[in-house]
């Protein structure tokens, strides 16, 4: 049986992975663009450790032979049909630590005739190689640094700059979490630590030979999850160009953003005001809640970003001296074009 190491595994050009390990733990962390093909389910999975844990190594290893033998056929012909929609990719197939489940399903495989190697470590190597690579990641693009008061539109930025072959990372996207107190609401579940590490060290490897990168500018900290602190000095170290619109504009743009998850009465919405006591007081916290649960949703947005965001961030009091270039995002077409301009000016400069 062949057994790949996980930095042999990182300078493959094309590698189709197979997670063998349980649904949940795919979902906890996977390495981008693998495959679930589970071994066990998360409540097969948990019998065997419960068997483990009281019984000993052998009546868990039966009880797991139980739960595989009746799913082996299905579970080669789904590889196998992944292996024809990628033939020149190498397979490779990890679980958690490299040991039984890999190794059964790398073993059954080639007894099909399939060629495959087990990825020496499983997901735990992979995990470590991803943090130490953050942690002392070489990075050569200048990071081009978005800010701009809450509203203004540097997400919508992004996504059109990235629409013009600008090589940005939208952290807020690989967060699932728009960095802010109300960050989460309408998104569903925030990106794990693991899926946000990996994804983001994918995209700067893949941008790491051009000259810049554009980013909005974020806290070290978005949502869950942390950026690695070179990237958190590139950042400060980089372009900074400041994106400005009025407050009306603001206002309209932001409540377009979340009309789908305004609704009264929602929990998530009310906890996230309620939160907000501390550094508001609690009647200007009772004035927004009654300003939502009335669907008054101009007039609580405006106070939110006067009463709370403005001053938390202080974009609308800064000095025009701290940053590169001034940006005018009333039209966002137009301001897309006038930063691409300007960062293909740095280039060639």
């Amino acid at each position: 049986m062949q057994v790949i190491s996980i930095d042999q595994a990182m300078e493959l050009t094309q590698c189709l992975f197979i997670d063998t390990r349980s649904p949940s733990e795919y979902e906890q962390g996977h390495i981008p663009g693998a495959i679930n093909v589970p071994l066990l389910e998360d409540a097969e999975r948990a019998v065997v450790g419960t068997l483990y844990k009281q019984c000993g190594q052998e009546q868990a290893k039966q009880k797991g032979l139980e739960f595989v033998s009746g799913k082996l056929v299905d579970m080669v012909r789904k590889i196998a049909d992944c292996r024809a929609g990628a033939p020149d990719a190498k397979l490779i197939v990890y679980c958690w630590r490299g040991g039984m489940r890999s190794k059964s399903v790398v073993t059954v495989l080639e007894l099909m005739g399939i060629a495959g190697s087990q990825l020496a470590g499983g997901y735990k190597a992979y995990r470590r190689y991803v943090q130490d690579r953050l942690a002392e990641y070489p990075l050569q693009p200048t990071i081009v640094v978005l800010c701009g008061s809450t509203g203004v539109g540097k997400t919508s930025l992004l996504q059109l700059l990235s629409a013009r072959q600008v090589p940005v990372i939208d952290l807020e996207q690989l967060a699932n979490h728009r960095g802010s107190a109300f960050g989460q609401v309408g998104l569903g579940r925030p990106a794990t630590a693991q899926n946000f590490d990996a994804r983001l060290l994918l995209l700067l490897e893949r941008f790491n030979r051009e000259p810049f990168i554009v980013v909005e500018c974020e806290s070290k900290r978005v949502g869950n999850v942390y950026l690695p602190e070179r990237l958190c000095e590139g950042m400060r170290t980089g372009r900074r160009i400041l994106t400005r619109a009025g407050i009306d504009t603001r206002v309209r743009r932001l409540i377009a953003e979340y009309t789908d998850v305004l609704q009264p009465q929602d929990p998530q919405i009310i906890k996230s005001i309620t939160a907000l006591t501390k550094r508001l007081g609690k009647k200007k916290v009772a004035d927004l809640l009654r300003q939502y649960e009335d669907g008054r949703l101009a007039e609580f947005t405006r106070t939110l970003l006067t009463d709370y965001y403005d001053p938390l961030y202080g974009y609308e009091t800064a000095s025009p001296d701290n940053f590169d270039l001034i940006v005018d995002v009333e039209d966002l077409e137009r301001a897309a074009t006038e930063i691409h301009q300007y960062i293909t000016g740095l280039k060639r400069g």
